[in-house]
């Protein structure tokens, strides 16, 4: 497989990211040689810009655009803080149980709650009350942008404050086995002191669940830096304390227990220090292609695997095209419920791409035009 090369704005970022959540002073010297407007870039598509901020400004005033973006990650977890407490009041008043997820959960354990930034904030409701939740949401002022449409609901209430309330932790017909693995998760949860109906993960299932979900952004789009930082930070709090014997069975048992010790182990010599080896510096330059939330080209690469033929990339053209009609639905909701012969969505969805020149897709047939075998990385 191809090879990847770091770029110093991302060598840089890791670097600063290091100090910053292992609360050390950055080196002036190293921080004179680096491109700030480059470090900026590249601590935006990872979402670590706070967390840079952090370090830079030990050691210098920081530049306006990290200052601005760091005073905007911390605004919006505050709004977000007095956001949840409101919205769990509503779920404890009707008796909703509920279970704050993912970055909700990890932020935590880093140093300042800012340093770790969120896009949106995930909650796990009672399966059976999501109608009395979209209720209490639009009675708070939210607007929701998607319901019953798939494994979680979206709802906004700014350009900056959306939640997703997840019926289950994982979509049911793309994620199968993760799906069936936690769809009785709430009789291994533990309620939270002060509420009747607010629930956490022990520490166990909540490492699990923080690397099936990472393995699944991993092996779809792929997966950034935060999230290799987020089980570097787990690790280094709660992590060394987990029922190691527990937590290899059940990896074992999904088939993750290779992935998640590979894992572990670059996320501890990335920020903790240590020296790679080619096959890890080839996983983190993975990382570091995918951004934040995973790119068209890893997704394509993935697809194709090693297959650069006409003929892979027509059967992936294919496949991309004649989606399930769960799936279709999922993507077109406004056209869910009607009774329109499968036939007619499989013209609908390319000739919508095609109409309405979707950008993203007109990338994506890009990628797959060009792709070639060596242009695949390395990966776990």
């Amino acid at each position: 497989m191809g090879q990847f090369t770091i770029e110093k704005p991302a060598l840089d970022l890791i670097y600063l990211v290091s100090c910053a959540v292992n609360e050390e002073e950055p080196s002036r010297e190293k921080c004179a040689e680096m491109d700030l407007d480059a470090l900026f870039e590249m601590s935006l598509r990872h979402s670590l810009t706070a967390a840079v901020a952090y370090a830079l400004e030990r050691i210098m005033p920081l530049p306006e655009a990290f200052r601005e973006e760091k005073y905007k990650v911390i605004r919006r977890l505050s709004e977000y803080e007095i956001e949840c407490k409101r919205i769990f009041a509503e779920f404890d008043k009707r008796g909703i149980w509920h279970l704050p997820l993912k970055g909700i959960v990890i932020n935590r354990y880093y140093p300042r709650l800012a340093m770790r930034e969120m896009g949106d904030n995930d909650i796990l409701c009672d399966s059976a009350r999501m109608a009395d939740v979209k209720a209490i949401m639009e009675g708070l002022g939210y607007e929701c942008r998607r319901f019953a449409k798939d494994h979680h609901d979206v709802y906004q209430k700014s350009d900056v404050i959306d939640f997703e309330m997840h019926n289950s932790l994982f979509n049911p017909v793309k994620y199968p086995e993760l799906y069936e693995y936690f769809k009785n998760i709430r009789s291994r949860l533990i309620r939270e002191e002060g509420s009747d109906f607010c629930y956490r993960m022990t520490d166990e299932d909540f490492y699990l669940f923080l690397i099936c979900h990472l393995h699944k952004h991993y092996s779809g789009s792929g997966t950034g830096l935060r999230s290799l930082l987020d089980v570097y930070m787990f690790n280094r709090g709660p992590g060394a304390g987990l029922d190691r014997e527990y937590l290899n069975k059940e990896l074992a048992g999904l088939g993750l227990l290779s992935f998640e010790e590979n894992v572990s182990a670059l996320a501890e010599k990335v920020f903790g220090g240590g020296l790679l080896t080619e096959k890890e510096q080839s996983a983190l330059g993975f990382f570091v292609e995918s951004n934040t939330l995973g790119t068209s080209k890893i997704r394509v690469m993935h697809l194709l695997g090693n297959e650069d033929s006409a003929k892979a990339k027509c059967k992936y053209i294919m496949k991309r095209i004649f989606l399930p009609r769960k799936e279709f639905e999922r993507l077109y909701p406004n056209m869910s419920g009607r009774k329109i012969p499968y036939p007619f969505l499989v013209i609908y969805r390319p000739a919508v791409i095609i109409l309405k020149r979707n950008k993203k897709s007109v990338k994506e047939l890009k990628r797959i035009k060009s792709f070639k075998k060596n242009d695949n990385i390395e990966q776990f």
